[in-house]
């Protein structure tokens, strides 16, 4: 989806200089002079963003923000002023009228910043919008989708056991690691040389450090299995009650802890904020189980997601549960399936299983779940919370292809 701007103000000059950032940030943008133009522009098109010259706000000042609000309401509004006359917009976004506020003359820098920082926060809430609508359609289809005891019959049934052990395989013995270790090693007493000298055996360099390489992969593993073996082993329901906040603040830091794992395919996660009616409200959390689950889900997204894609976390309020929801985009797997759908939705939660035969070891270093574990004890940890987790595709109705994404949630029980 391409950023499609409206621009109210007066004055060509200004408008101009606007206008070019705007193209060279690959944007779209129309130009309105004045109020007549500015609301037939409205009428007849779909736009993301208004840049509105503060000069260009008619006297009475809240109609007009108000007619904005109720006929569009998506629309985010960046207001452009001399710092001279601060006190005169401050109000609009002390009352949340406007987004944001760029001081006139308008740089390329700041105006860049704050243009896809709205843009972002837009693409937030039409998100917010598609997830509602989809979970509608996937609700009515829930019996024919989850009915996963009918999976577990059957012919079904009999194919999981083939199907874990496949997984297991791949986990442990494909990518760098025990499998590649062991190879190594193969190598190793095959060709290193004994000098009956010295009664010592010569090995080449490259060859020392692949097995110094993998050996540091293998130690990994064994020290993710011993995380992995502590969770299992551990019975404890989660007593602390904590406010929400608390979780927001998780997510955050772990976005922020994941910006070099973001770098390997030049992705972004966008975070939406809390939504209100959370005061006096608490939820299980423990903070160390809790970073772990975050940062499982978010690697898994990053992971299934491709060159330049943005994953999008958003919270939710519904009736008494607040919903983590991430989403990233969906791509075809090697079954012709798309997403995680079908019996996929139940399979991944199980200890070894992954929809995708490929292994990339690029996130080894920020996982501390491996091998096919991390579902498997999200969903652990998630019910010593007395929380649920679910993970489905939806329809995005956002772009014009109506492009899949997949939801996964986290559904956290209030304590009021």
């Amino acid at each position: 989806m391409i950023p499609h701007l409206l621009i109210f103000d007066p004055s060509r000059s200004s408008a101009e200089v606007i206008l070019k950032y705007i193209e060279e940030l690959n944007y779209t943008a129309e130009h309105a002079i004045d109020e007549h133009s500015f609301w037939t522009s409205l009428q007849e098109r779909r736009f993301s963003i208004l840049i509105l010259e503060s000069t260009s706000i008619p006297s009475e000042g809240d109609s007009f923000f108000g007619k904005l609000k109720q006929n569009y309401p998506d629309l985010l509004i960046i207001l452009t002023a001399d710092e001279s006359i601060w006190s005169n917009v401050s109000q609009y976004l002390n009352q949340h009228r406007a987004y944001d506020f760029i001081p006139k003359p308008v740089e390329k820098g700041k105006f860049k910043i704050a243009v896809e920082r709205a843009f972002d926060f837009f693409i937030l809430k039409q998100k917010a919008e598609t997830v509602k609508e989809g979970e509608n359609v996937l609700f009515r289809k829930m019996i024919e989708i989850f009915d996963w005891k009918k999976s577990l019959t059957g012919k079904e049934s009999d194919n999981i056991a083939g199907h874990l052990i496949h997984q297991m395989n791949i986990s442990l013995f494909q990518g760098s690691g025990i499998g590649t270790l062991m190879s190594i090693v193969s190598v190793l007493l095959s060709k290193s040389k004994f000098d009956e000298s010295t009664s010592t055996y010569n090995i080449n360099k490259n060859l020392f450090e692949l097995i110094q390489e993998n050996y540091e992969a293998a130690r990994g593993m064994i020290d993710s299995m011993t995380v992995s073996q502590t969770i299992i082993d551990d019975s404890e329901n989660v007593e602390d009650f904590l406010p929400p906040q608390t979780l927001f603040e998780i997510t955050n830091e772990e976005v922020s802890d994941l910006s070099e794992a973001l770098s390997l395919k030049n992705q972004k996660i966008s975070v939406s904020g809390l939504p209100s009616g959370l005061s006096n409200s608490n939820l299980r959390c423990n903070t160390a189980k809790m970073k772990n689950v975050v940062r499982e889900l978010l690697i898994n997204a990053m992971k299934y997601s491709k060159e330049n894609d943005t994953i999008y976390i958003i919270f939710f309020l519904k009736e008494n549960f607040l919903e983590l929801k991430i989403l990233n985009p969906a791509y075809e797997n090697s079954d012709h399936s798309v997403g995680v759908t079908g019996k996929h939705e139940q399979l991944v939660f199980e200890p070894f299983y992954r929809i995708s035969s490929v292994v990339d070891d690029n996130y080894a270093k920020y996982e501390q779940f491996r091998f096919g574990l991390g579902l498997s004890l999200v969903r652990k940890i998630m019910e010593q919370h007395n929380a649920n987790i679910e993970i489905y595709t939806i329809e995005n109705n956002i772009r014009e292809n109506k492009a899949s994404e997949v939801c996964l949630t986290l559904r956290f029980p209030l304590k009021r």
